[in-house]
């Protein structure tokens, strides 16, 4: 499976999950698509290793995965008050890029 169809997957998987479980909001949902991605990509190790193939996850986590962590932040702080996203929110690592020497 290609890494774009891979993608499309997830980010359709977290919309439903979005949908289902809180009201959904540009940015709940725009976040929720991209750290599916995201998490994705994270556990995509090639075994035997491929170096074109983690080019591509390189890539991709540098894509989607830059700046969660200050979103993450900042959209716990606006749904605080709203149990169902909280708990959404919760199930996510907080500090999942590397942080700069």
């Amino acid at each position: 499976m290609g890494i774009e169809r891979a993608a499309a997957l997830l980010a359709a998987l977290a919309l439903l999950g979005a949908c289902a479980a809180a009201p959904a909001t540009p940015d709940l949902a725009a976040f929720l698509e991209r750290r599916g991605i995201c998490d994705h990509l994270r556990g995509e190790i090639p075994d035997p290793p491929d170096p074109q193939r983690m080019r591509e996850i390189e890539q991709g986590a540098t894509q989607y995965c830059t700046g969660t962590d200050a979103q993450l932040a900042l959209l716990k702080i606006r749904y605080r008050d709203d149990p169902v996203v909280s708990k959404q929110l919760a199930e996510f690592e907080p500090k999942i890029e590397a942080t700069k020497p």
